[in-house]
């Protein structure tokens, strides 16, 4: 009886130790899923994505600025005298060429003509002599001094007749004469202003642009000129010219080539506004935020996000340039319709398995669906 009693308490305590076994194995399975889980869960960041486009990296520009000649040129005489003809007026057009002015030639004709006998009477000594230094009569420094003689002669008679010609005074390019100096039968000098010819056979537009933007303008946007005085807009304009330093007013001056129909009535100082056409379809029109953008090894990269395996992986960029809204001008590197992280970039590591955050619709209020 008592055997019995003792059989049926070891069965009981061997219920009861199994049972704990049992237990503590189901726990300790529990906790190690549970720290599996977790550890899983937080290799698994969650971050901020962005679909690359060209259409957000600029945007237009719009600048005041006036119409200006190519260029206004004084015209001057090589030689002095009085004047025997000025005909052109203010406003007067001209072609290149055309003698516009003319100074009394009467003491430049004798000039040529004493100039001339002395150079025709040098020229036969010289070539007489020259037979005899042939024919070994005549000393070798004495022929020098003839030669010598001759070629001084010979330099003064084109000189005379070169102040001959200057005499008259040509326009050195097609335009109108902008300013008047002096007025006919006046004496001038040399070198003294007779008019002024504004060259318009091609017109500037001309702007004055700060630094900030000064990045923004070049060679692959298109720009366009209105003038609203002529009722002309939307002339297509090319760069000619970005000004080195900035003036007074710490502006930089920017020109650009007007392509005109002649019968226009654009006129050099015309207001006109400028329209610099942000949405440009190259490669150099990529930008990304500012955040977006990583340095390593003294280069810049960004990481972009695969949706299909939701991993990321470094690429390395060519940064342009720093655009004032807050993102970067990108060279090459990523494509349009390509996905880059643009918050959290920092904490991530090569072929890391990230979360998009979702953005909350505008109509989920709360944030409940």
């Amino acid at each position: 009886m008592f055997m019995k009693k003792q059989n049926r308490k070891m069965k009981t305590i061997q219920k009861i130790l199994m049972v704990l076994t049992i237990t503590c194995t189901s726990l300790f399975l529990m906790t190690s899923c549970n720290t599996e889980c977790g550890e899983k869960e937080q290799s698994t960041r969650f971050v901020k994505v962005e679909k690359v486009s060209t259409n957000n990296a600029v945007t237009d520009l719009t600048f005041n600025g006036n119409i200006k000649e190519k260029s206004t040129t004084q015209v001057s005489f090589r030689v002095g005298g009085p004047l025997t003809k000025l005909d052109v007026n203010i406003g007067s057009y001209v072609k290149k060429g055309q003698t516009i002015s003319v100074i009394d030639q009467r003491d430049y004709r004798l000039q040529v003509q004493t100039a001339k006998a002395q150079y025709m009477q040098a020229k036969g000594e010289y070539e007489r002599y020259n037979e005899l230094y042939k024919k070994k009569k005549l000393p070798e420094n004495t022929l020098e001094k003839l030669e010598a003689g001759y070629l001084m002669a010979k330099a003064a008679h084109e000189n005379a007749g070169n102040a001959l010609k200057d005499t008259e005074l040509k326009a050195p390019v097609s335009g109108y004469i902008f300013e008047k100096f002096t007025e006919n039968y006046q004496t001038v000098g040399p070198g003294q202003p007779i008019v002024s010819i504004v060259d318009m056979s091609k017109q500037e537009v001309v702007i004055h642009v700060p630094a900030s933007k000064l990045s923004e303008i070049n060679e692959d946007r298109k720009v366009y000129c209105s003038v609203q005085n002529a009722g002309v807009t939307n002339i297509p304009a090319e760069l000619t010219n970005v000004a080195k330093k900035a003036g007074a007013d710490n502006l930089y001056e920017v020109r650009f080539q007007l392509n005109l129909d002649p019968k226009t009535n654009i006129k050099p100082g015309m207001s006109a506004e400028v329209l610099i056409d942000g949405y440009v379809n190259t490669p150099e029109s990529i930008s990304v935020p500012v955040g977006a953008v990583f340095h390593s090894n003294r280069k810049n990269y960004v990481w972009v996000y695969n949706a299909q395996t939701s991993v990321v992986k470094k690429r390395e960029v060519a940064v342009k340039n720093l655009n004032n809204n807050g993102r970067v001008s990108i060279r090459k590197g990523i494509n349009a319709g390509e996905q880059i992280v643009t918050a959290g970039i920092h904490s991530l590591v090569e072929n890391q398995q990230v979360k998009p955050i979702q953005e909350r619709s505008k109509t989920n209020i709360g944030g409940l669906l």
